[in-house]
């Protein structure tokens, strides 16, 4: 079978550009910003570091014994001890008189640990609650029931 001259593939030079240009011109533009905040927080970090190091030797002229702790990373104010959020979820389908969504344990979770109330609050401890959910699923202690909206209808197996 015999190429025709249109069949066969353009060099790397002549192929076409991409069809959406100004999606492709506008996440490189993104990416560029985002380097730029990254670049900035390093130089930020690098800033903190060094103040750090010059309070540390002050502390040294004066007491070259001084043991000083490292710092700490500071714990998310979301995060639940362990089991937490197992136990809430749990709490809340004891509760309910009906099956309840992830969105509706979620909601019981962040009132239930006092959390803010907002669009980033809800879906990262819907996330949590999903994958709590998923876990007790696989071990046998929730089952999913049909429901109508978009999220799945869950309840205890008794």
């Amino acid at each position: 079978m015999e190429r025709t001259e249109n069949s066969q593939k353009a060099p790397l030079a002549k192929r076409q550009k991409p069809e959406r240009p100004n999606t492709v011109s506008g996440l490189k533009r993104k990416h560029a910003e985002i380097a730029g905040l990254i670049e900035a927080k390093l130089r930020e970090v690098d800033g903190l570091v060094a103040d750090l190091d010059a309070v540390e030797h002050t502390i040294r002229l004066f007491d070259p014994e001084a043991i000083l702790p490292r710092p700490k990373a500071v714990a998310s104010p979301m995060r639940a001890g362990k089991g937490g959020t197992q136990r809430a979820v749990l709490r809340a389908l004891r509760t309910a008189t009906a099956p309840l969504t992830s969105d509706d344990i979620a909601r019981f979770v962040i009132a239930a640990r006092n959390l803010p109330d907002d669009a980033k609050t809800r879906d990262l401890i819907r996330r949590r609650v999903g994958v709590t959910l998923a876990k007790l699923k696989a071990r046998g202690v929730i089952q999913e029931v049909p429901h109508t909206g978009v999220h799945k209808g869950w309840k205890l197996n008794r």
